[in-house]
């Protein structure tokens, strides 16, 4: 594929056009910051979910969740397909007029729309925006990536950005992706499970869900050996056997507290005889307590 050159644009008009797309996507207020010519549009966003296609446009787009919201992502087009869990440190790329399909959960975001032309300077050595397709391809939990678009969004907040400080920052990013990213012809296929496969798996853990699931019983459940095993789980589902396990453990527990049930209770139904264990995991999973989940629903 090709992707779009340096054309002509109007970006006062290209970041009016993003927040408008935005404002499609969220019934919840956004903040927007911005350089005087729009080339650079930080934001911060509470985004529905959405499945179908994804809207496009001029800019190169980094998507990093933030605290709240998140779950399965996927995004693909002819350039690739990058899948998993969006969660919060997770950050999601977007190259100009690349088109797409799939799914995002809601989640809270931060934003960078940057022009093309702010990026070309940083990767004209490496045959232009084309050398972040394989960043493109893949979602991304990188520290570095986090911490400098956080950083990024308080320095414009208070100087805007246009700054030193941003342009180091930005290219700090770039960088990041480029040295991160593998060319797809490099990458070993991964078989992602059938859905037969998943729904055996998902089935053989239902029916053992108070109990002490091994994923050596999962991997023998399905022919699989263990390496294999992980790797097609974390391609299907973006969580690697035990985490999947978990997740349909706390899942589980959500039903339950729909009840009367006591919270010991839940957590001895799906296999915790630690009350505390199973209020922690069920935070990783949902940003709250067992017991403010309850509350929120009832």
């Amino acid at each position: 594929m090709t992707l779009v050159g340096l054309r002509q644009t109007d970006w006062s008009e290209e970041r009016r056009q993003l927040k408008h797309r935005i404002a499609q996507r969220t019934n919840e207020p956004s903040t927007f910051v911005s350089d005087r010519d729009g080339t650079v549009v930080l934001t911060t966003a509470v985004l529905d979910a959405m499945e179908g296609e994804f809207e496009h446009g001029p800019h190169v787009m980094l998507a990093l969740g933030m605290k709240g919201g998140g779950g399965r992502f996927l995004r693909q087009g002819d350039w690739g397909k990058a899948a998993g869990m969006f969660r919060q440190g997770t950050c999601a790329i977007a190259l100009p007029e690349t088109a797409a399909h799939g799914f995002s959960p809601k989640a809270h975001v931060l934003g960078l729309a940057i022009a093309p032309q702010r990026v070309a300077p940083m990767v004209e050595d490496r045959n232009g925006l084309a050398a972040l397709l394989p960043a493109a391809a893949r979602l991304h939990s990188d520290p570095l990536i986090e911490a400098v678009m956080i950083a990024l969004w308080r320095d414009a907040e208070v100087h805007g950005s246009s700054s030193a400080f941003f342009d180091h920052g930005l290219e700090l990013i770039v960088q990041r992706l480029l040295a991160g990213a593998r060319p797809a012809s490099l990458a070993k296929a991964v078989k992602p499970l059938s859905n037969e496969e998943l729904k055996k798996a998902t089935d053989f853990i239902n029916d053992r869900i108070g109990s002490n699931i091994k994923v050596t019983e999962v991997a023998l459940e399905l022919g699989r050996d263990m390496r294999g095993l992980t790797r097609a789980f974390r391609e299907t589902t973006g969580h690697a056997p035990f985490e999947y396990i978990t997740l349909r453990r706390m899942e589980h527990a959500k039903a339950l507290l729909r009840s009367n049930s006591t919270i010991m209770d839940v957590a001895l139904a799906v296999g915790y005889a630690n009350p505390a264990k199973f209020a922690a995991a069920f935070r990783r999973f949902f940003d709250c307590s067992p017991s403010e989940w309850r509350e929120h629903v009832r």
